[in-house]
């Protein structure tokens, strides 16, 4: 562990040192921002799709400026390339603009001339330059300048965003892939993700799914969005902030698309495409993604159980190996309707659905005291689960003249369904494995529903100079139904009966109300921001007749506060405090006995208390022309912690039970460097270090656990010659505290939803996880006309070293887990990049025979 934290601090020390030479050592040319066309001498294919637009008003009567001129410049030699007079209402629209640098020049009598920057790209094509003021004597406005070629990764002091087009080793993967090579976030087997060692709360575009991640293909997202300490205008739940998965949504003019596919080893495949055709006031979209991704799993249990009934010791052995092949689809259609320049009504459409077999093959092995064998059995589990997803959205969005005021309105309605279907048969056999009787059949069939209903508004307006109120109001309401069945062979007449006591029949409701105001504001290099949220929480529950409610219908106050100092040279100081909460979900809460591994079997507590987490955290941010340097120290107090908590039952049988923690503490640091070290060579690296100390009563014994770990990522990226690109992510967690999952993974997967078969993974309290490293690569090579085509080949978990072990020692037993599931991954992918920008694609005009205007520019797609 010394020697990889040694590996990753020098590095991170060798960047700073390197960057903070570099204006007097280095002065190589800053890199060309793709989609930035020439403005004079471009390309006759340059494409005519800008749109700026504002509105002149009188700085002392605030009345519309008319007939003011309005003219767009080339930045290069100042010539005119358009223009216009003000319309009445003081209002310019100036369209079908090349892309490149340019001066707005604004003028009329009795006024002072203005100019404004403007750089017109293939992801800047719509600027409102808002209201602007004309006043005599004042000195010009700031130039403002709007540039469109996003980085991998892109680093704020309030918020990272992590650009997924870029990341060549998620291509034909899912969600999962992506989030393993985001800085800051750890992703388990089983798709649990956790942030600076605590679980966030997961948004698909800014709203809950019961979508799992392994059912979002990577190559229908565009961004992940990472907010560790959110202000009041975000959802409070979430101990370590806020993940939100933003899926591609073009807006370019004209239409474009892409059409990807990808073969795997081991029977993978995957592909898709998506098209956006945009004209006038009507911009269209949708993707369609396929995924078959078989994988296999092996896991291993070697547990001694101190003082069994007879207060004998005996050990238990367990291996279990198991193949899943899923198939998994996913379409989204969308239409931005655009009323006006500051209007728009936006509806989307998502179906998602999945359908898999898993096969598993469990072999328990008994012994006594001396370790002889004194019995076995062999359960072999062939299930099949589908799921159906479906998700509206209706969105709504006026912009206001006045710049930076907005309101939006936002409706989502989310529906799925899950059913699952399981087959056990389990065999007792001697110590020579030879049978023993006649084997045992059970079967077993869910039957999951979900409605999920999002209703928002939100305003917010500038005030002052730099002052901003933010308000708004949000619904959050939630359906749930499971029913589970067991049915038990009954040899003698060949039947299978219904067991009662090993099935259930449960649902919950569950309404959040919230609304919340935020004001931010700065004295010269001082910024502040306070804020407070408001959540009234409701939940009832009820199994086959029994009703529970286990959480109050009592009002929850979630402030924030942010204070933020600018320094000189690009440095900044941001001190902030949020309150958050995590309340227990539908299977830690629901009252039933899982005995889908009879020696590993868990239950539900339907008394959970929700967990409050106190979170303030201190950072340092520093800018460079090529690169920035992140640094955060931060604290987190929980109260009734969510944890686990396992008891033995019985000779060689634990039962995982969840429990409320008396106490819980983490505090760390996480350094974050994201840098070019020479033209054409990107990397950022990350480091989290942290400290966790957590304390457990189960009414008879009193559990610590407490320990120091970190967790390192390095990203690099790398042009090479003849247009090919290398990628290399590398991640390295070391020996951690174990700490219970939230199942953050996702939602929807229903009983035995997750699909990945094998036995569960015990998470506790208790133990403690070994360390593991794991190095993703990837090439890729681009080709044809404005590298309209790509070939990629990826590689996942190059060296197969990327696994879980948890290590457990109580009072009553001490375990051993390894589970292993396959990583080492290559994938093949191929996607061709197509399209038009031409804002007049569909209206009919005459076109010069050799007019190539309106020819798509691939560097700026």
């Amino acid at each position: 562990m010394r020697k990889c934290y040694a590996i990753v601090a020098g590095i991170m020390l060798w960047q700073v040192n390197s960057y903070a030479q570099a204006p007097n050592n280095a002065k190589s040319p800053a890199p060309q921002q793709q989609g930035q066309g020439r403005t004079q001498g471009q390309r006759p294919n340059m494409p005519q799709i800008g749109h700026v637009y504002g509105k002149l008003l009188d700085a002392k009567t605030n009345k519309p400026v008319e007939y003011a001129s309005v003219a767009l410049l080339r930045q290069k030699d100042s010539s005119v390339v358009t223009g216009m007079l003000t319309k009445p209402n003081g209002e310019f629209n100036l369209e079908n603009l090349p892309f490149g640098q340019f001066l707005i020049r604004i003028n009329f009598m009795g006024y002072v001339t203005l100019m404004k920057k403007v750089t017109i790209t293939g992801q800047t094509t719509d600027q409102d330059l808002g209201n602007i003021k004309l006043e005599p004597n004042v000195k010009m406005l700031n130039s403002v300048e709007v540039t469109g070629q996003k980085s991998a990764f892109q680093m704020g002091i309030d918020k990272k965003v992590f650009n997924v087009d870029r990341n060549l080793t998620s291509v034909g993967g899912t969600a999962q892939d992506v989030l393993k090579s985001v800085p800051s976030v750890n992703v388990d087997l089983d798709g649990n993700v956790t942030v600076r060692n605590a679980s966030p709360n997961i948004f698909v575009d800014g709203k809950p799914s019961t979508l799992t991640l392994d059912q979002i293909p990577a190559d229908a997202i565009e961004s992940i969005e990472l907010v560790t300490n959110p202000s009041a205008k975000y959802d409070a739940e979430g101990m370590s902030g806020i993940l939100n998965i933003v899926l591609k949504k073009n807006k370019k003019a004209g239409f474009n698309g892409a059409i990807q596919a990808g073969i795997g080893n081991n029977n993978k495949y995957n592909g898709g495409g998506n098209i956006a055709v945009r004209q006038g006031k009507i911009n269209v979209f949708a993707n369609y993604n396929v995924n078959a991704n078989q994988t296999w799993g092996d896991g291993n249990t070697y547990r001694t159980n101190f003082g069994g009934s007879k207060g004998d010791t005996n050990y238990l052995t367990q291996h279990s190996n198991s193949l899943s092949k899923p198939l998994f689809q996913f379409g989204r259609a969308g239409l931005d309707y655009y009323l006006d320049n500051r209007n728009t009504i936006s509806f989307t459409q998502s179906v998602g659905g999945g359908d898999f077999k898993t096969h598993e093959d469990l072999l328990s092995t008994f012994a006594d005291a001396k370790k002889n064998v004194t019995g076995k059995n062999d359960r072999q589990n062939d299930s099949k689960m589908s799921f159906r997803n479906y998700t509206s959205a209706l969105n709504y969005r006026h912009t206001f003249a006045k710049q930076n005021q907005e309101l939006t309105a936002d409706l989502n309605y989310n529906r799925s369904n899950n059913s699952r279907n399981g087959d056990y048969i389990t065999q007792a056999l001697d110590a020579a494995n030879d049978p023993l009787g006649q084997s045992v059949r059970q079967n077993n069939t869910t039957d999951g529903r979900t409605t999920f209903i999002t209703m928002q508004s939100d305003y917010t307006n500038p005030i002052g100079k730099n002052g901003k109120l933010e308000l708004g109001v949000k619904a959050t309401i939630r359906d749930y139904s499971s029913r589970y069945d067991v049915y038990n062979q009954d040899t003698l007449t060949n039947t299978f009966p219904h067991v009662d006591s090993l099935s259930t029949d449960y649902s919950y409701k569950e309404r959040i109300y919230a609304g919340y105001a935020n004001f931010a504001n700065t004295i010269g290099n001082f910024g502040y921001q306070a804020g407070l949220r408001v959540e009234q929480y409701i939940y009832s529950g009820e199994n086959q007749g029994v009703i529970y409610k286990p959480t109050k219908a009592t009002p929850g106050f979630f402030p924030s506060v942010f204070l933020s100092q600018k320094l000189k040279k690009e440095q900044e100081l941001q001190l902030n405090y949020s309150r958050r909460v995590n309340r227990p979900n539908f299977f830690q809460l629901i009252p039933y006995r899982d005995y889908s591994d009879p020696q590993n079997q868990r239950e539900g507590n339907p008394n959970l208390k929700p967990e409050y987490t106190n979170s303030l955290e201190f950072s340092y941010v520093k800018n460079w022309k090529n690169s920035n340097f992140l640094g955060s120290i931060y604290f987190r107090n929980t109260n009734n912690l969510i944890t686990t908590i396992s008891t033995p039952i019985g000779q060689d049988t634990l039962l995982t039970q969840y429990t409320n923690a008396n106490r819980s503490n983490s505090y760390g640091a996480e350094l974050t460097m994201k840098n070019q070290i020479v033209r054409g060579w990107d990397i950022t690296t990350n480091v989290n270090l942290y400290q966790t100390d957590l304390q457990v009563n189960d009414g008879q014994h009193t559990f610590n656990n407490s320990g120091f770990s970190w967790l390192g990522k390095i990203n690099s990226e790398t042009k090479l010659p003849a247009n090919f690109t290398l990628q290399v992510n590398a991640t390295y967690q070391a020996p951690t505290v174990a700490l219970p999952n939230s199942g953050n993974g996702g939602g929807g997967g229903g009983r035995g939803g997750g699909g990945g078969g094998m036995m569960m993974i015990p998470t506790s309290a208790q133990g403690t996880i070994k360390g593991f490293s794991m190095v993703d690569v990837a090439v890729r090579k681009d080709f044809l006309k404005n590298k309209a085509a790509s070939v990629t080949l990826s590689v996942s978990d190059i060296f197969n070293t990327r696994q879980y072990e948890l290590n457990q020692v109580t009072y009553a037993f001490a375990q051993d887990y390894i589970r292993k599931r396959e990583s080492r991954i290559f994938k093949l992918n191929f996607s061709y990049r197509f399209g038009k920008f031409d804002s007049n694609l569909f209206k009919k005009k005459k076109q010069r025979p050799d007019s190539n205007d309106n020819q798509m520019d691939m560097q700026g797609y």
